[in-house]
């Protein structure tokens, strides 16, 4: 299949519509198609960058490495939902839940730079009660990744398990487990001020990440903040050492309501540091999330890979409303998924 490419920026009216038009054919095709899509003369931008961090609480670029290793994600973002719109897509966008991610960095991504950035599938399984499917992305220039992602999507579903095809670069399925124990690193509430903003840095205006009557329609209590954008919160308490981020595994198991309070957590060895965050919630407790960071430090690009670096471990919990916890039975691996339809 000859690869499909963008000159500019993928539409979100594009999207929008396929996804209103998505027929479900897994029943016929039973595979993920050869599908390469290119975004031609991709640039990380530097307004973007700032609204990233704005969102986040960094008012200090040059203290922002952690933060940065996720904006080829967020705002290459439209080249997925591209991806999972597509016309050869077995299985429509609104049944995907995005569960994990793996970001690593291998060069630098200078601001204002241009790339190609390239998503293709990596890999697909067939278990028990539902597909995973791997979607790899490069930002590259010329022969050199500087950047790269492995974003796992999961559907739902009934099938004959055992057929697995490529490869699966993406996180491990299970998180790193942290003690409760361990004293909090940080602790804010959730701000629903900038969902709009950062909606439109990924082109994801889902309605569940917007609106609370859409929200409780399908069960939930509230809106729900972007995975990323928690993640980016996240990641802006972590230390910064003498180099670049050079690895996030992100374990996407729930929602983050707005108005919640998140507690992040970190404890660390003599090897390694890991850091633990949740919502908290008197009614209920909830299943876990996770995030996974290698961190090295930061200048005003993205960084470089240190090998002295340290690894620094994350996990999450939030609670989740009756729909979402109903979801999370039926996932392998004891994964659960984020409570949004195009999940992100």
């Amino acid at each position: 299949m000859e690869p499909v490419v963008y000159a500019q920026r993928p539409s979100t009216a594009v999207f929008v519509a396929r996804a209103l038009c998505a027929r479900s054919t897994w029943a016929r095709r039973r595979k993920f198609p050869d599908l390469r899509l290119i975004w031609r003369r991709y640039v990380v931008q530097a307004h973007d960058v700032d609204k990233l961090l704005m969102l986040a609480g960094v008012a200090d670029r040059q203290a922002s490495a952690p933060v940065l290793l996720l904006a080829p994600h967020v705002t290459g973002f439209p080249l997925l939902t591209a991806m999972l719109t597509h016309p050869s897509w077995p299985i429509p966008i609104w049944r995907a839940l995005q569960v994990r991610n793996r970001l690593s960095q291998h060069g630098p991504v200078r601001l204002g730079e241009t790339f190609d950035l390239v998503a293709e599938v990596s890999g697909w399984r067939i278990l028990e009660k539902g597909i995973e499917v791997d979607v790899q992305s490069r930002l590259q220039s010329g022969d050199d990744t500087r950047w790269e992602s492995a974003v796992t999507f999961y559907y739902k579903g009934t099938h004959a398990p055992g057929e697995n095809h490529g490869q699966a670069l993406g996180a491990p399925p299970v998180p790193p487990k942290i003690d409760d124990e361990a004293q909090p690193l940080a602790r804010w509430r959730v701000d629903p001020i900038g969902k709009w903003a950062f909606a439109s840095l990924t082109g994801d205006y889902n309605p569940i990440h917007q609106w609370n009557w859409y929200a409780r329609r399908l069960g939930f209590r509230v809106a729900s903040a972007h995975s990323q954008r928690i993640a980016a919160k996240c990641l802006s308490h972590l230390p910064v050492s003498n180099g670049g981020v050079r690895q996030l595994d992100l374990w996407i198991k729930g929602p983050v309501y707005f108005g919640g309070e998140v507690v992040q957590r970190q404890a660390q060895n003599e090897r390694r540091r890991r850091a633990r965050f949740r919502r908290l919630d008197d009614r209920r407790r909830s299943p876990r999330a996770g995030r996974q960071v290698d961190d090295e430090t930061a200048g005003t690009h993205l960084g470089e890979i240190d090998p002295r670096a340290h690894r620094i471990d994350v996990t999450s919990r939030c609670r989740q409303s009756r729909h979402a916890d109903s979801l999370s039975s039926i996932f392998p691996h004891g994964m659960s998924g984020a409570a949004s339809l195009c999940r992100s």
